[in-house]
């Protein structure tokens, strides 16, 4: 059986005293935690899951070190690729590079004044006679994929800024209920991510038609962390240093480009595709727990904590 070494933090004093306060994380006890989630992933049926340590520490991150939520968000991470083939297909930066080209998605350089990613997603840039809206989707997955490999996006968490300048009626049509409900499931409970907030900003009157049809779909926490801006961008010199906001925000940082960020996801196009291989084999296994993983769950050691989502 492969062994693992023990977890090495890169976090700061600071951030692993944050990590400890917010998120129930003990240097102390972080290795066991990891290898009992580890083990009951080796006994569940039907899948296989990457297993080093670098890859549970998010999900253990994202559900407070809570066991039994950390094991679910396991299992509803690779689930829902099981039940969505389509959305997963061609997972890498390849396949999409029509909207790569088309400078929808990107990552400021810099965090925001709580130490958080930035990302900036702009729909409008979007031409939906060439690209397919899953395009859209896989891009952004591909980024926040990327943005949580770093401990310290793990422990702050990523905000949103969606600029809609551009979006017209023939973009906001092309957002069914189907797809809005399927990427809310996906973002919402099956993704290793702290989403901290989400701006929208220079929304057109006609956006309220679709994010009604979006927030059907979000959770109560999610819907309370959502902020509409309007053309009153300065609101998120509030948020992020003006310094680091681009331009096109009333900041001092130069316009917003994408590139920088997509060239970056480039490389690790390999990654990505080897990233494909994981996954449910045994469709029936999926909903089915078995004794062994009980017995697991009730004989091995940690924090099987009951918290609430933050």
């Amino acid at each position: 059986m492969e062994t693992y070494p023990p977890f090495k933090s890169s976090l700061s004093a600071e951030l692993l005293e944050k990590a400890k306060n917010e998120l129930n994380e003990d240097p102390e006890t972080r290795d066991l935690e990891i290898n009992t989630l580890r083990t009951r992933i080796q006994s569940c049926p039907g899948l296989k899951s990457r297993l080093d340590s670098e890859f549970l520490i998010r999900f253990l991150r994202a559900k407070k070190f809570d066991q039994e939520r950390a094991f679910n968000l396991v299992k509803s991470y690779y689930k829902i690729r099981k039940d969505n083939p389509e959305m997963f297909k061609d997972m890498v930066p390849s396949a999409v590079s029509c909207v790569i080209e088309s400078k929808v998605t990107g990552v400021l350089d810099h965090t925001d004044k709580q130490g958080r990613k930035v990302m900036i997603v702009r729909p409008g840039k979007w031409d939906p006679n060439q690209c397919p809206l899953m395009d859209i989707f896989k891009l952004n997955y591909l980024t926040l994929s990327k943005l949580i490999e770093d401990e310290e996006t793990q422990v702050n968490g990523v905000i949103l800024l969606v600029e809609l300048s551009e979006i017209t009626w023939t973009h906001a049509k092309a957002v069914s209920p189907f797809f809005a409900k399927r990427l809310s499931t996906l973002l919402q409970e099956a993704f290793p991510a702290r989403f901290k907030s989400i701006h929208y900003i220079n929304e057109p009157s006609f956006f309220d038609y679709v994010f009604m049809i979006i927030k059907q779909f979000l959770k109560e926490k999610i819907v309370k962390r959502i902020h509409f801006h309007g053309d009153r961008v300065k609101e998120l010199h509030e948020y992020i240093d003006v310094e680091y906001l681009p331009a096109e925000f009333d900041g001092q940082a130069p316009n917003f480009d994408t590139k920088k960020w997509t060239d970056h996801l480039k490389t690790f196009e390999d990654e990505f595709r080897d990233d494909l291989k994981y996954g449910f084999y045994d469709v029936q296994a999926v909903t089915t727990e078995t004794k062994n993983q009980d017995a697991i769950a009730n004989s091995v050691t940690g924090s099987f904590r009951k918290l609430d989502v933050n």
